[in-house]
C-alpha cells in the first residue's frame, strides 16, 4: 500500500487493479495513484493473475492493457463481462489506434485511454468513471417502512432499526426488480444480468436465490415481496418506490 499526500473521497475509497505487463509501467502507475491519493491497489501481469485478483482484491475499477502474454485484453474484458463483473474497466490502448478503442468497447470496456498517458487524463477518466457507475448505485430504493441501499448492500428497517445484509447476487436481483417495475423481468433475463453467460448456472440457482432473497425479506414485511409471474419476477406494487 502506498501512503499518498493527497486526499480524495472518490479515490481513497476506490479498489483499482492495474493490469499490465510491462513492469516499469505498472510500477509507475501503482506509484502515481498511489500519491494521488489511491490506498487499495492491486496489480496484475498476465491474464491468469486477472482472474486470481478478481476475487482477492475485489476491484471497484480495472486499467487493462489490450497487450498479455496469455491474452488480450478484450478476451478479458468479454470475460470478465460475461461471469458478472459490472464495475469500470479502462482499456490502456495504443496511440489513437482506432481499431483498439472500438474492440474494447465492443468487448465491454467503459472507456479507454491511449499510451502514453497523462496522468491528469487518466485520473479524470478514472474519476469519472467511478463517479458514474457510484452514481448508479447511490439511489435508495423505499420498502414500505425500509430502505433499500444497492451501494451499502442492505435493507433498513427504520422503524425498528434492524438492518438486513444481502449478498451481491441478491442486490443486483433486487436492484433489477426495482429498476424494471411496473415490468417483471423474466428469468433468462435476470440469469444474464447477475451472472452472466455461465453454462453452468441453470434457473434452479436463479429461484435458489430468489427464495433465500425473499426469506430475508420476511423480517421486514410479513407481504410477500416479490411476486412470481409467468415470465419470471416482479416487485409487489404496494413496495415499488425509488427516491
Amino acid at each position: 500500500m502506498i501512503v499518498s499526500k493527497k486526499t480524495d473521497d472518490l479515490l481513497s475509497s476506490a479498489r483499482i487493479l492495474v493490469v499490465d505487463d510491462d513492469n516499469l509501467l505498472r510500477s509507475v502507475l501503482l506509484e502515481q495513484l498511489g500519491f494521488e491519493g489511491v490506498k487499495y491497489l492491486a496489480e496484475a501481469a498476465t491474464a491468469a493473475d486477472v482472474f486470481t485478483q478478481i476475487d482477492t482484491s475485489m476491484p471497484d475499477l480495472i486499467l487493462l492493457d489490450v497487450q498479455l502474454p496469455d491474452g488480450n485484453g478484450f478476451e478479458i474484458c468479454a470475460r470478465l463481462r460475461q461471469s458478472g463483473f459490472d464495475k469500470p474497466i479502462l482499456m490502456l490502448t495504443g496511440q489513437d489506434d482506432e481499431s483498439d478503442i472500438i474492440k474494447g468497447l465492443e468487448a465491454g470496456a467503459n472507456d479507454y485511454i491511449a499510451k502514453p498517458m497523462r496522468i491528469g487524463e487518466l485520473l479524470a477518466r478514472i474519476k469519472a468513471q467511478l463517479r458514474q457507475y457510484r452514481a448508479s448505485d447511490d439511489v435508495r430504493f423505499t420498502i414500505g417502512d425500509s430502505d433499500f441501499l444497492p451501494a451499502n448492500k442492505t435493507v433498513t428497517d427504520n422503524l425498528s432499526g434492524k438492518i438486513i445484509t444481502l449478498t451481491e447476487k441478491e442486490t443486483l436481483i433486487l436492484k433489477k426488480l426495482f429498476r424494471a417495475w411496473p415490468a417483471d423481468v423474466s428469468k433468462d433475463n435476470l440469469l444474464l444480468e447477475v451472472w452472466g453467460l455461465q453454462p453452468d448456472i441453470s434457473t434452479h440457482t436463479l429461484e435458489t436465490h430468489i427464495y433465500r432473497l425473499r426469506q430475508k425479506l420476511t423480517r421486514i414485511s410479513p407481504q410477500q415481496i416479490i411476486n412470481t409471474t409467468e415470465q419470471g419476477y416482479q416487485l409487489n406494487k404496494t413496495f415499488a418506490d425509488a427516491e
